[in-house]
């Protein structure tokens, strides 16, 4: 056998290097199937693609070595010199390493593109590695043995065995197998064998390495190729042929792999396809359902803001208070389509019961009208008590929680037990329904609830939305208004001429509110209103040639509704300042002055001292648009660069300065002039001052500044010094 295998060893480096570099070859004609891939072998398969076209070429060295002993002649010399033998050696084990490192590398994590190129990084540190240690022992065994240059060329080729060779076949044959566990997680056990098989037939091959040709050093003296021959009767080759012949077999084997996952995706590409087209189709569906839907709350929004403007309007027509409260109730009742009847009833003052001062009865034919009317003043009264919304379900009085305010007061003693329970168990039904036909707002002046107004609906009617009582909400806050601004009407115009002219001026203010909010439905709710009615005309075009289009421009439209929305909700809580009446005196004025600060650049400082305590409301409001009146005189006329607000809680009263550093005035003559206007402010900070039994004074020279003192007692104060002193 060892002869037959003698003779013919020129076939079995043919096959051997036909082996590797077939293999090779393979890998880099496959590379385009797995440039893609999923599976983390695909990222180093072109570096052992490389070691095998390299180590194939190397093989054939060796063949043409052979043929050349043979006696052919036509072999060009540089073609045979053991130098470039030696250099495809160390270049394929090199490519070996750095493929099996990489491998490696990529095995302990799940790696972007980033970490890939820190893998080949790694990779190529380690092949350097071992080329350095290949580069240290042939230099080391030159300076050892100082051979000659054949003798030295062959221990270099043993040494890149040893040190190269061997240690790279463990490493790329532990990188595929640990890899082929992978193959068999995604259920491709097939393919997970081939690679084992690679694996082993690669481990083999390394340990054939070791048994390489006879030199002048330990352990090649001993074992060698010819130790090999003579144990088991043929060469070497043969065995590193047959490993390289399975290997390129198993590894070929294991590149289906990846056409198998290209076909994978072709069909998730197709089952996607399918998805999206039933995706768009319910992308067309949502998008008209959703376009019916913006259409309903457009058409909702904008009939809101006619009624509102509507109802403001008619509302500020007149300043007479008896003629508005008779009138109010009729209005609100014609004007509003999904009211039946309704009632204003008002307390005689603090504590006193209410009385109805206007009121269109509810013609139910289901329920008497004395039925419906007690009903109603019994909603009002608790409205009042509470100063909380209320509606009325199965004859049992409950608070209404609309969306957006704070949680309704529900521990009043007038409120039913058995009512607290039918609450839990009456929910807000899902169209919008509150569930009752009775519903009572709470009316608000000076921060203390003077009366309530109800709306009803026929029994046999639609249930009230939550829609409709967040107008009736609005509503209530407009007449509030209304009343407050008629009450002081019929005050000032009992005063002198003084008080009239103050009277003008907080009328010329509602005046310009009303203007500002008209500004505001026009600029703003009205053009996004405009931009909306544009936008679903749009939508409805592209509806069939552009499902995700349109489904993208409905978001863009349901944030502009939501917007619209919202600038209805500020223009009506705009109408009614409530951060008094929530927070209290000290942070409106915090919240005022950092307003002021940043809208005039001016600087402002609010200092307090003593124990701050809650004050009566009609004090703090007083205290709070004193402030307002002498901030707005700072910015009209002072001139000033900084402004200080001193708040002073005393035993019995609250003491009030806001100093500025402007240019200052002659505050006799300008009390004194003829026209007057330039002393309106300070007059109306005085008759405010008045009002609740304080004094205001105002300290100024020109070029000194202003100073503006205002001392206000406080009976809640005076009542508790009293009682401490008892």
């Amino acid at each position: 056998m060892a002869e037959f295998f003698a003779r013919n060893i020129v076939v079995v480096y043919f096959f051997y290097g036909l082996a590797f570099f077939s293999m090779g070859l393979a890998i880099w004609l496959a590379s385009a199937r797995f440039r893609t891939s999923e599976f983390r072998l695909a990222g180093a398969l072109l570096f052992l693609a490389g070691f095998g076209i390299v180590h194939g070429l190397q093989e054939w060295h060796d063949m043409f070595v052979h043929i050349d002993q043979g006696g052919a002649s036509n072999i060009p010399g540089w073609l045979l010199l053991p130098e470039v033998h030696l250099v495809h050696l160390v270049l394929s084990f090199l490519l070996l390493v750095f493929f099996g490192i990489r491998l490696l590398y990529a095995n302990r994590r799940e790696i972007d593109d980033d970490q890939a190129k820190n893998g080949n990084r790694l990779a190529l540190l380690g092949a350097g590695a071992f080329l350095a240690l290949w580069g240290l022992s042939v230099i080391a065994t030159w300076l050892v043995y100082r051979p000659e240059r054949l003798p030295m060329i062959n221990a270099a080729d043993v040494l890149a065995r040893y040190t190269l060779g061997v240690t790279g076949a463990v490493i790329a044959a532990w990188a595929i197998w640990l890899e082929q566990r992978v193959f068999k997680r995604r259920g491709m056990g097939g393919f997970g064998r081939a690679l084992l098989g690679a694996a082993a037939a690669l481990s083999i091959y390394g340990l054939g390495q070791i048994f390489t040709q006879p030199s002048f050093f330990f352990p090649s003296t001993v074992l060698n190729s010819d130790l090999f021959l003579r144990l088991f009767g043929f060469p070497v080759q043969v065995l590193r042929a047959a490993m390289a012949v399975l290997m390129a077999v198993f590894i070929i084997r294991a590149l289906s792999v990846f056409e198998i996952e290209n076909q994978q995706r072709l069909d998730e590409a197709r089952a996607a396809r399918n998805a999206a087209r039933q995706e768009a189709l319910r992308v067309q569906q949502a998008a008209r359902a959703e376009t019916e839907h913006l259409n309903r709350d457009l058409a909702a929004a904008v009939q809101d803001l006619a009624l509102l403007f509507t109802i403001s309007r008619r509302m500020a027509a007149t300043l007479d208070r008896a003629r508005l409260l008779d009138d109010a109730v009729p209005l609100l009742v014609g004007v509003l389509p999904q009211v039946d009847g309704g009632m204003l009833a008002l307390a005689r003052g603090p504590g006193q019961p209410l009385d109805i001062v206007s009121i269109v009865e509810c013609n139910d034919p289901a329920a008497p009208v004395a039925t419906r009317q007690a009903q109603g003043l019994q909603l009002a009264e608790y409205t009042v008590a509470t100063g909380q919304p209320s509606w009325m379900l199965d004859h049992t009085v409950l608070p209404l929680h609309l969306p957006g305010s704070d949680e309704p007061n529900v521990a009043d003693a007038s409120v039913d037990p058995a009512g607290l329970a039918a609450l839990a168990q009456a929910p807000t039904h899902d169209d919008g329904h509150i569930g009752g036909h009775t519903l009572a707002m709470p009316l608000a002046v000076g921060g203390r609830t003077i009366g309530s107004l109800v709306f009803c609906t026929l029994n046999d009617a639609s249930p009230l939305t939550l829609r409709d009582a967040a107008l009736a909400r609005a509503i209530a806050d407009q007449l509030s208004i209304a009343i407050e601004n008629a009450t002081l009407y019929d005050e000032v115009q009992q005063s002198g001429k003084v008080r009239g002219e103050l009277l003008h001026r907080v009328v010329s203010a509602q005046e310009a509110e009303r203007q500002r909010i008209a500004r505001e439905l026009h600029d703003g709710t009205g053009q996004t209103l405009t931009a909306l009615g544009l936008g679903l005309a749009a939508a409805a075009d592209r509806l069939d040639s552009d499902p995700a289009a349109v489904r993208r421009q409905l978001a863009d439209m349901k944030t502009m509704n939501a917007q619209v929305l919202q600038e209805v909700h500020n223009v009506i809580a705009d109408l009614r300042p409530s951060i008094l009446d929530n927070l209290g005196l000290l942070p409106a004025l915090r919240g005022h002055i950092r307003t002021f600060e940043q809208r005039t650049g001016i600087q402002a400082q609010l200092l307090t001292q003593g124990k701050s305590a809650r004050l009566k409301p009609d004090i703090e409001t007083t205290v709070f648009r004193i402030v307002q009146e002498a901030l707005t005189n700072v910015v009209r006329h002072a001139g000033a660069g900084s402004v200080l607000v001193q708040v002073v809680f005393g035993e019995s009263d609250v003491r009030l300065s806001v100093d500025d550093d402007g240019r200052g005035f002659d505050v006799v003559g300008a009390l004194a002039a003829a026209d007057g206007r330039a002393a309106w402010g300070l007059l109306g900070i005085q008759e405010r001052a008045s009002l609740v039994g304080g004094t205001a004074e105002i300290d100024s020279r020109p070029g000194q500044g202003t100073t503006v003192r205002v001392a206000i007692p406080d009976p809640y104060k005076q009542e508790r010094s009293a009682d401490l002193a008892d």
